[in-house]
């Protein structure tokens, strides 16, 4: 689980098959894409860093601009940083992304630094990705409770001849 935060990248490497313990399928790959980046978003959105700690407050001035108390930290002021994650898959990896136009932005909030050479820790907000795999437990339960589906399906099946049956039958059904 590779964490990179830099100024013009900041992502996220997963590797499923060390989670899963066995080789994932596309389809398994794309929603563990989804469900962790919705679980970033929602845990952003709520006002929590990525160890369930609060954010610090914003300053007097930007929560001015905001619209919002300073204790109101949920990284939402245009929606596009939380709105520019990517996904690449690779073998048995998964990386999340922040595109390139938002790294900035995002390795400002999660160091602390917006826009300085260097990161204040007492300021950072750090909102992406994932410390450990405890963190992913739940993600990769609902993924795995995909490939049960997909075997209880083919269990169903005792041989190709019963599925050449099945496809027949299909087959007049539609033609029908």
């Amino acid at each position: 689980m590779e964490r990179t935060i830099k100024k013009d990248k900041v992502s996220q490497t997963f590797d499923l098959e060390e989670l899963l313990g066995y080789s994932p399928s596309t389809e398994q790959k794309e929603l563990f894409y989804k469900l962790a980046v919705d679980k970033m978003v929602e845990r952003t959105v709520s006002g929590s860093d990525v160890n369930g700690s609060k954010f610090p407050s914003y300053n007097k001035d930007y929560a001015a601009e905001k619209g919002v108390s300073v204790g109101s930290v949920d990284l939402v002021l245009t929606g596009d940083m939380l709105d520019s994650f990517s996904d690449n898959y690779a073998g048995d990896m998964v990386t999340i992304s922040v595109n390139s136009s938002n790294a900035g932005k995002a390795h400002g909030n999660i160091t602390g630094s917006y826009g300085k050479p260097s990161g204040v820790k007492s300021k950072a907000r750090d909102f992406f990705g994932f410390k450990n795999k405890s963190d992913v437990s739940d993600i990769v339960s609902q993924v795995n409770a995909l490939r049960e589906s997909d075997v209880e399906f083919s269990n169903g099946l005792t041989d190709l001849a019963e599925l050449r049956a099945l496809v027949n039958q299909i087959r007049l059904e539609i033609s029908e």
